[in-house]
This record gives C-alpha cells, structure tokens and sequence, in this order.
C-alpha cells in the first residue's frame, strides 16, 4: 500500500541536539485512511459534546466532565489480579460501552497461550527492581 508505513526507515543518523530525541512513535505514519477519520470523527464527537454542554448548562459542566474522564483513565488494576484493567467507568462516561468492537472478542486473557506471570514478578517489573530485571527470561517476560 503506497503511502502508509508503518514505521519509516533510518537512512540517515540522527542529529540529537538539533531535532530532539529520536522516538519512532512520532515518526509513525497512519496506517490506514480510514483510521485517520475515524480519530478525527471521534475528536470532532467529543469537541461537538462539549460544546453542547457549554451552551446548556455553563462552563463548569465540561470542565467537570474533563476531570471526571481524567480520574478515570488513571485508575489500573494490580498486575497479576485477571485480566487488565478494562476502564469500565471510563467506557461508561465516554458511552463506549455500548459499541461492540473487535477488542469485546478477540485477545481475551483466557484465550492466551503464554503462562501468566506471577504478581510480585510484574510489581517487581514495573517498581525497577534488580531481581525482576534480571531474570525477566526465567519468570516468563519478554
């Protein structure tokens, strides 16, 4: 497909001081033109909303709705305690939880071939102690 990387080649060294840090996150391309509208059309959803909230019911409604959805977007699970965390509040605020995506069906904990890692491996892990860094191989993470 012409037109969509995925994530460009290095053909040249980076100029570090000048341009930043290299990061292939910023450099990666849209993989699809649909999935460009489809984050636009979100965007645009969501400006529309509240701007709606605005115009109804006063500034204070959409900043509320603002911090709401970032308190949700914070909140995770332990590592270890099932499956990760879904945001069900975040869904509920956002009206995602009614949409059936292909993330309700596919890659589902359950389904998994890989052995599932121990809780104080991944708090390890995620704390940067020495004993999980070391032997991520041993204890099942890549």
């Amino acid at each position: 497909m012409e037109g969509a990387p995925a994530l460009p080649l290095q053909s040249k060294p980076h100029d570090a001081l000048r341009l930043g840090l290299a990061s292939l996150k910023e450099d990666a391309g849209v993989k699809h033109p649909v999935e460009a509208i489809q984050r636009e059309l979100k965007q645009r959803t969501v400006a529309s909303q509240q701007q709606m909230l605005r115009d109804l019911y006063g500034i204070a409604a959409p900043a509320k709705v603002q911090i709401e959805t970032q308190i949700l977007s914070k909140f995770t699970r332990l590592p270890g305690c099932g499956a990760s965390s879904s945001l069900l509040g975040l869904e509920a605020l956002t009206g995602e939880l009614d949409e059936f995506k292909y993330e309700s069906y596919l890659g589902l904990p359950e389904l998994s071939v890989l052995p599932p890692v121990s809780l104080h491996t991944q708090m390890e892990v995620q704390c940067g102690l020495q004993g999980a860094v070391a032997d991520k191989m041993a204890r099942g993470l890549f």
